[in-house]
């Protein structure tokens, strides 16, 4: 409101803004004061000190007035207790400043020691290293009972133990908890500086609106999430503020991913992600909200849609209850850019908010305008940005200067009227939790489904293990079949793994289990759109539909499930069936010193049938084969012969891994599984392989993920605009740079001599594994004979899962996959042509059965069995056991792959999509799949004597598909007999 009012209208104004919740004594806005009033704005009802230079400080570097309100325009002063001012030297908001985590968390350490009203705590620590941590702030007396405030909202999360009418009478008497979270975007900066004076104004403002908060709600903060790549973000500010020079690209955030970080609330592979999830889980939170950087001038969470239509209706209330009060008050004080709706959808439950409306709190996020911290002069947005519609009342302007301070003003504030929207209606938060909660487990007992089932022994059995514990991570109430039993037509073995459905957090379970169908005609989805767990680890489900399941007699499990390992059975050669657990990749590793061969077809031992692929040990030393089994959960049986099969040795890879100073994105999940998993490798930056001479002379295997949007951009790689160098390196000035790899320079991609050390490396007999834009790049700049790169402009899909069609079985990249299909995750690109060769063999029937994957899953529900094995046949390249290479396992391989012909220069595909486009998808959305039809998934493209394996499913996506990690591992292992199977799928 930019114009005076009269008295009258000013005194009704007043009287109108007292019947708002939280607003009852604020002060009241100088833009709503009479004429000549001398109430200076926001301290009309002020009689607590002021901090007058703190004061003059926020007006000076607010570069832009209309970014105020009467909440955040002054700040009160303190003998006892420290200001972000007195600690710090500056406040938040000061241009051209960051503060590091660990600073941030000094300080709240200090708030803690001056203040009865704050409590610190720690969370965890990251794979680096550094604390998360998270503050408490309450009224002297709340705190003083915080775990009894806690083991109410802990009541009111299970109805099963807390009916109506007890939870009518805690919800007198709880209070809701309000939690903060900030900085999981590391070059989002501006929530961590925002946080620090919010902690101190909770803390010692005395307005009735600060007291109404602090009375009547718990605040939870934790200012930075991601606190590794916080202290790089700094650190890279002011490499640049004080050198001049060009500032190293934010490369890495934590020790594996960078943005993904906000994608792991399903897989919860990251320590920050368990760390805020154990936290939900003690606490149980009314509100979680995220505060992020990516809107103008800040967006408050609804989504456009769809939502998530497992979500209880109750919670997409609640996102536009809140949402609208802040745009709303903000509006109402004549802030620009306030909105809601426009941006995000609601539909996949991977981010970090999620963890809260997937356990019945109340998930949020801000997007506010970049914090900075250099001043923008003349900030220009798009037409489409500041347009006036009915979500965005007041929309941002087309032109002006922006600073940090605004960023901090227009989100304090926000977040202050929502969090007195809680304090004042706290009643109706608490009661909308127990009512999620009550809604979820009546919908279990009497909705479509009662429980759910997961047999225990199933081809992969330890895959099985991985998923249970990381749903019992989350909460989930997982139990064991006591004994066998048919509930709803399912029969349950004992051991089985039995997830009743009537329980709190069965939201979750259905959010997880479901297939997702995502029309096409839907806006743009924000991210993935499919995700089915069971589908993305390869592992069956069944559901039940009869209460009659809760009679059952079931074992709770209270500790993690663990498939126990071993060795048993006599003989002296040693058999572990090829299962396709990720779990056996880990023994090729530890047992270095170990002969180990694979078979390359099924066979028969000793009254039991192992797949092609299986590990066959001659001679062992069992006890000490034994321990390493135990120690991975794998199991083995000792056999009377060594199996009359074809194999080939099993050598001991030397891997390189290949990463880009450009993006370290996606790569980072191929690094969680490879070192959760065993696997050595030598990691090093593209712009080596310029230099690194013979690479085959040190390596056998080399894995070059994905990289960039792009084949083009990975190719250039950081761009040398400029002469002077961008050096990535821990020194003085960077301490918190270099952990993982570093450089003097960073500039330029693989380049073309790279691309050639690449050729070379395979032609002389290494293996190249690649997927992603790195095979766009490859193909694109014709480094893979007979395959092309096409971009069907017909073609959307966004995070999805397909059905694909293992086209050549006898492949060692598909050892342990039994049967026709696989669930595989796809999104959008690479897609490829193959010109000439390439192999027929097992090819998806377009008459065939089509089976439908849906909730009840079994993997590979088409199997197509491999020819049994006959012992009078012929047998194949690599003889029969004991007769392989007897070179000793760990040193260097032979540099020809065989003393025969070189083997034909064809592609070799060995995993397509279906040939029919309605046969493709299985979860999430697809448009325009006719282009998809009979495309390579996986292509083995051998060159000289060695091979390049090309994925274009991602067999490592973020920590979710577990199903598909042995294709990479496969690769890795058969590294040097890729070949294997080849003349007889022929």
């Amino acid at each position: 409101m930019n114009v005076r009012m009269s008295v009258q209208a000013a005194a009704l104004a007043a009287t109108i803004l007292s019947t708002l919740p939280g607003l009852a004594q604020a002060p009241l806005p100088a833009t709503l004061a009479p004429p000549g009033a001398s109430v200076p704005s926001g301290t009309a009802a002020l009689t607590q000190p002021q901090d007058a230079e703190y004061g003059r400080l926020i007006k000076q570097h607010l570069v832009d007035k209309r970014f105020t309100t009467e909440l955040v325009d002054h700040m009160p002063a303190s003998d006892t207790v420290p200001s972000p001012l007195k600690f710090f030297g500056r406040i938040p908001g000061t241009p051209g400043e960051l503060t590091y985590a660990a600073d941030i968390h000094r300080y709240y350490k200090e708030l803690a020691r001056t203040s009865k009203r704050v409590k610190f705590m720690s969370l965890g620590t990251t794979e680096e290293g550094r604390e998360q941590v998270v503050i408490a702030i309450a009224d002297e007396t709340t705190l003083a009972k915080l775990d009894d405030y806690k083991a109410q909202l802990a009541a009111l999360g299970d109805p099963r133990r807390t009916d109506a009418a007890k939870a009518a009478e805690i919800i007198k008497t709880a209070k809701p908890i309000y939690w903060v979270t900030s900085g999981i975007h590391s070059p989002e900066t501006g929530g961590p500086e925002m946080l620090i004076e919010l902690a101190y104004r909770l803390a010692v403002e005395e307005t009735p609106f600060i007291q109404n908060i602090r009375n009547n709600m718990i605040t939870l903060i934790t200012p930075v999430v991601e606190v590794d790549g916080r202290e790089k973000m700094v650190d890279t500010y002011y490499y640049g503020k004080k050198t001049g020079k060009p500032k190293p690209p934010l490369v890495y955030w934590g020790k594996y991913v960078a943005h993904d970080n906000n994608r792991d609330g399903m897989g919860q592979f990251l320590k920050l992600t368990q760390n805020i999830t154990k936290g939900m889980l003690e606490w149980h939170p009314t509100v979680l909200h995220d505060l992020h950087e990516a809107q103008s001038y800040l967006y408050t969470s609804t989504g456009t849609g769809p939502y998530n239509d497992k979500l209880d209706p109750i919670q997409t209330n609640e996102w536009w209850l809140l949402a609208e009060t802040e745009v709303m008050e903000m509006t109402k004080r004549g802030v620009p850019g306030v909105f809601t709706y426009g941006f995000y959808d609601g539909w996949v439950p991977n981010y970090l908010f999620w963890i809260a409306n997937t356990h019945n709190s109340f998930g949020r996020f801000y997007e506010v305008q970049s914090y900075g911290p250099d001043i923008q002069k003349d900030l220009k947005l798009a037409p489409t940005v500041t347009s006036r519609e009915w979500y965005r009342p007041n929309p941002p302007l087309p032109s002006i200067d922006w600073g940090p301070r605004n960023n901090t003003n227009i989100q304090e504030s926000a977040l202050l009227f929502a969090m007195g929207k809680v304090a004042t209606d706290r009643e109706t938060y608490l009661e909308n939790y127990w009512a999620k909660s009550r809604n979820a487990i009546e919908v279990g007992r009497t909705g479509p489904i009662n429980a759910y089932v997961i047999p225990a022994h199933q081809h992969a059995p330890d895959n099985v293990v991985d998923m249970i514990n990381m749903l019992r991570q989350q909460g989930a109430e997982v139990s064991t079949a006591t004994q066998g039993f048919t509930a709803g037509g399912v029969q349950v073995a004992a051991g089985d793994y039995v997830i009743r459905a009537d329980q709190p957090y069965r939201t979750m379970l259905d959010m997880y289990f479901s297939v997702q169908n995502y029309p096409a005609a839907n806006p743009r989805p924000y991210d993935d759109t499919g995700w089915t767990m069971q589908l993305m680890q390869n592992v069956t489900l069944k559901t039940i539909k009869d209460p009659a399941v809760f009679q059952q007699a079931l074992t709770p499990l209270t500790a993690d499930a663990r498939k126990p390992g071993g060795i048993s059975g006599s003989g002296s050669t040693i058999v572990f069936n090829h299962n396709g657990d990720n779990a056996l990749v880990g023994l090729r590793f530890r047992l270095k010193g170990t002969r180990i061969l694979a078979a390359e077809a099924a066979f028969d031992a000793d009254g039991r049938h192992y797949a092609a692929g299986s590990f066959i040990l001659p001679n062992a030393d069992r006890a000490t084969v034994a321990r390493v089994a135990a120690t991975l959960g794998v199991n083995g049986e000792a056999v009377s012969a060594a199996p009359q099969v074809a194999t080939h040795a099993l050598s001991v890879p030397r891997i390189g891994y290949i990463h880009s100073w450009l993006r370290t994105q996606d790569e980072g999940w191929w690094r969680a599984a490879l070192d959760t998993y065993g696997i050595p490798y030598d990691y090093f930056a593209d712009i080596k392989l310029k230099t690194a001479g013979k690479l085959r002379g040190k390596y056998d295997v080399l894995i070059y993920p994905t990289v960039a949007n792009s084949g083009r951009e990975q190719f250039v790689g950081v761009e040398k605009n400029g002469k002077d160098p961008i050096p990535y390196k821990k020194t003085a000035m960077t301490p918190n740079l270099g952990a993982i790899d570093s450089a003097d320079d960073i500039r330029g991609g693989v380049g073309g001599a790279g691309l050639e050390a690449l050729r070379t490396f395979v032609q002389e007999g290494g293996t190249l594994i690649a997927d992603g834009s790195t095979v766009e790049m490859l193909s694109g700049y014709g480094y893979t004979q007979g395959v092309n790169v096409v971009q069907p402009s017909e073609l959307y899909s966004k995070g999805s899962i397909m059905r694909g069609m293992i086209t050549d079985q006898t492949s060692p990249i598909v050892y342990g996959y039994e049967g026709k299909q696989l669930p595989i995750y796809f999104s959008q690109s690479p897609v490829l042509n193959v010109s000439r060769g390439g192999n027929t063999m097992g090819y998806f029937d377009p008459n065939g059965p089509g089976v439908k994957l849906a909730q009840n899953y079994t993997p590979n529900a088409v199997p197509v069995p491999l020819s049994p094995w006959d012992p009078a046949a012929p047998v194949a390249k690599g003889g029969p056991a004991g007769t392989t290479d007897p070179s000793p396992f760990g040193s260097a391989p032979p540099a020809s792959r065989s003393s025969g012909a070189e083997p034909t220069q064809f592609p070799r595909v060995v995993m397509n999509f279906p040939a029919k486009s309605s046969d493709i998808l299985l979860s999430g959305m697809l448009s325009g799949g006719d282009v998809l039809a009979s495309k390579p998934l996986i292509l083995d493209v051998p060159d000289g004597r060695g091979h390049m394996v090309l994925f274009t499913l991602r067999p490592f996506w973020r920590w979710q598909t577990q199903g598909s990690y042995m294709l990479g591992f496969n690769t890795i292992l058969n590294w040097d007999h890729l070949d294997a199977g080849k003349a007889a799928s022929k």
